[in-house]
């Protein structure tokens, strides 16, 4: 007990000595996380990416239809090649799911930590669900992590670091901080071994550094300038002295969904008590710290932390320890007496992880169970398939969620805030920003009077339930309901089905104009 609160991430004994049950582990991660991912439905954000993938006829048009939207290249590029090669949608899934595999696999078979842990790290709802199961770019940050830690001692020293960094780089923006904060721990770790600047180690640091520098730039010439200004609008917080203290110590837009609460200051509180387990190894303790800092300063002042953002800070927290165990941490500690800063880190860090095996109990575990899809975009791809309804258009208040039902019937609908056809939604400050029922009957008599077919419409607001007023659907998108407006629209369609069995938010009505 006494060396579990001192440091309950490091198994005492070799990797070698416990491998049939790492082995038996990561099999039962596996087939859960497979059953998981068969059942699952691509949610927008995955789908989006996969229709801007196919945008253009070449590779050059591809990047100039994904430039601006927010994501480096690298995911683009992945799934590109995968359609090149395959021609077939689900590779999406496919590619998101290998990449988190191949990254459990890298943790729990050669990683230097308990068998207790592991099984609260993989069993998590990001290393779970978020980083294997979701088709995201977020899961590549955690397998090129893991590989920068478990090869540390081989490639610290070459320009394969760099190399490794330019690709973390260019998975996502969040990823940034982490790779220059991987630049900086080798710094220190240098400067400790040789102060003098003329050791060749320095040199081959400096070219490092360049190449964490090229692949900073090429980060941001693929995200700015954002081709969606509506949602950069929406996510920009001005800089002020009390902004800046809310950004540091609340847990306010970064942090947010780790299981404490949005609002409670308890989170960020667990979050800095953790980087205590690294107390007494002062690199890995300022350089999470440095990390730390720089991402809650990104996610406060441009873009909000969600959950699988603000988890890559633990994916970084378990490589430093990997890289700093492959340093005899296990020795060191076996030796010492135990401090109370240092239990208390380790504690903090045990809730930490624990919370997030909680999360993936409570969702996707629980949704696999009882049935619950993530996305309903399947059914009501369904409901579109039918004999009287092929052909329909189909329209989404909100906009985006119509994405995901494009991947399930690769046709395009109505974007209602644009009024015209599209696969992709504009995240812009133009278009119909207040939209009201009425408004959106027009078009659907239009778009019927054009095609001569019907028009689904799938609303996420229950017109049965809520009430007058405006409502904020995304990125500023108002839809206004009035007594007036509901009991038209429902005079003028007929309700077919209401889905709203999903894990995620992804819920709708769905109506069939005209009636």
């Amino acid at each position: 007990m006494d060396g579990w609160l001192r440091q309950p991430l490091l198994a005492e004994r070799a990797t070698s000595e416990n491998r049939r049950i790492r082995w038996i582990l990561f099999l039962v991660w596996l087939a859960i996380t497979l059953a998981i991912a068969v059942n699952h439905v691509p949610w927008r954000d995955e789908a989006r990416a996969w229709s801007l993938t196919l945008m253009g006829g070449s590779w050059p048009e591809m990047f100039r239809a994904v430039q601006g939207e927010g994501h480096p290249f690298l995911w683009y590029i992945l799934l590109r090649a995968g359609h090149d090669l395959f021609g077939a949608p689900e590779v999406l899934r496919v590619t998101g799911l290998v990449i988190g595999i191949a990254a459990v696999a890298l943790l729990v078979l050669c990683g230097p930590f308990r068998i207790g842990m592991l099984a609260l790290l993989i069993f998590s709802l990001h290393l779970g669900f978020e980083y294997a199961v979701l088709a995201r770019n977020y899961g590549i940050s955690a397998l090129i992590m893991l590989v920068i830690a478990a090869f540390w001692p081989r490639i610290r020293d070459s320009l394969w670091l760099g190399v490794l960094l330019v690709l973390l780089c260019n998975t996502n923006v969040p990823s940034v901080f982490l790779a220059g904060s991987f630049a900086f721990y080798r710094m220190i770790e240098l400067y400790e071994a040789q102060p003098s600047l003329k050791a060749p180690e320095w040199r081959r640091w400096i070219l490092n550094v360049v190449l964490l520098l090229v692949g900073t730039l090429l980060c941001f010439l693929a995200v700015y300038p954002p081709a969606n200004d509506g949602a950069a609008n929406a996510a920009a917080v001005p800089f002020t002295w009390l902004n800046l203290f809310g950004a540091l110590f609340t847990s306010v837009r970064s942090f947010m969904a780790i299981g404490f609460g949005s609002g409670s200051l308890f989170g960020p509180l667990v979050v800095f008590l953790s980087l205590l387990i690294f107390l007494d190894r002062r690199k890995a303790l300022a350089t999470a710290l440095l990390a730390l800092v720089c991402l809650k300063l990104f996610f406060f002042f441009v873009y909000p932390g969600y959950y699988r953002h603000s988890s890559l800070f633990f994916i970084f927290m378990i490589a430093l320890a990997w890289i700093e165990a492959d340093k005899g941490w296990v020795r060191e500690w076996k030796t010492e007496k135990p401090r109370l800063a240092l239990m208390v880190g380790t504690t903090a860090f045990t809730i930490l992880m624990a919370m997030q095996t909680t999360r993936y109990l409570r969702y996707p575990i629980e949704n696999l169970i009882s049935g619950r899809p993530y996305s309903h975009a399947a059914d009501l791809a369904r409901i579109m398939a039918r004999p009287e309804l092929r052909g329909a258009m189909l329209m989404i208040d909100p906009d985006t969620m119509g994405e995901s039902v494009v991947y399930q019937t690769d046709r395009p609908y109505w974007l209602i805030r644009q009024d015209r056809p599209g696969r992709i939604t504009p995240l812009s400050l133009s278009g119909n920003k207040r939209l009201t029922l009425d408004r959106l009957l027009q078009q659907a008599q239009a778009v019927s009077a054009r095609t001569g077919r019907p028009v689904v419409i799938a609303l996420a607001l229950d017109l049965e339930k809520t009430r007058s007023g405006a409502y904020d659907m995304m990125y500023k998108d108002y839809t206004l309901l009035t007594p007036g407006s509901v009991d038209r629209f429902k005079a003028a369609t007929r309700k077919v089905a209401s889905l709203r069995r999903g894990g995620g938010d992804e819920e709708y009505d769905v109506y069939i104009y005209p009636r």
